[in-house]
């Protein structure tokens, strides 16, 4: 994996110390113009860090892969300072299955500094287990899926051991603007009870 740039966009007002970073995995131009507005409409306590990140290919998607991959790997330690302190992740289509990873990673290496993962637009993830213990994150986490998705996110309750909340998303190609509104609500109402 290659990192590609890291872009840190600050919300918030004189306090530089916001209460929870909200990393964003990136994959694509759209999702860096989409992550980019969500700067502006965040809440105070948020802090945005944009971390653009290569897809991970068709194995996302595709047949199973080791966990966590070494993509991930080289994400968590390139992010290690940011992951040491209260954070949630976020990654949407190719994005989700690294933004699970990098949870995995970050919840063995900072236990209890991951305080939510959000996941979009991803089928439930496949992996094939490298060693005898189970691919699994004790994270809460919110699924976010487009309308009828949801018979492809059934499998994701086999890797989540907190709360599993699903949420059906407003379908992107209707009403864009929507969709991101909707997220903001999301990640402003979740995150805004984890800053306090």
């Amino acid at each position: 994996m290659r990192v590609q740039n890291q872009r840190e966009v600050t919300v918030g007002g004189p306090d530089p110390s916001p209460g929870i970073r909200l990393i964003c995995l990136a994959c694509s131009r759209q999702d860096l113009q989409q992550y980019r507005a969500w700067s502006r409409v965040l809440s105070d306590n948020v802090e945005l860090l944009v971390i653009e990140v290569q897809p991970l290919g068709d194995s996302a998607q595709g047949d199973a892969s080791t966990a966590p991959s070494a993509d991930a790997h080289a994400l968590a330690k390139h992010l290690h300072v940011s992951l040491s302190e209260p954070h949630a992740i976020f990654g949407q289509h190719q994005g989700a299955q690294l933004a699970f990873e990098l949870t995995m990673l970050a919840e063995a290496s900072y236990p209890g500094q991951t305080r939510h993962l959000f996941v979009s637009s991803c089928d439930s993830p496949r992996f094939q287990a490298t060693s005898n213990q189970p691919i699994v994150i004790k994270v809460p986490t919110t699924l976010l899926y487009p309308p009828g998705a949801l018979a492809n996110l059934l499998e994701w309750h086999g890797f989540i051991r907190r709360e599993l909340e699903l949420i059906e998303l407003p379908d992107a190609l209707t009403d864009p603007l929507l969709l991101n509104q909707r997220l903001v609500r999301i990640f402003n109402s979740h995150l805004g009870l984890l800053s306090f």
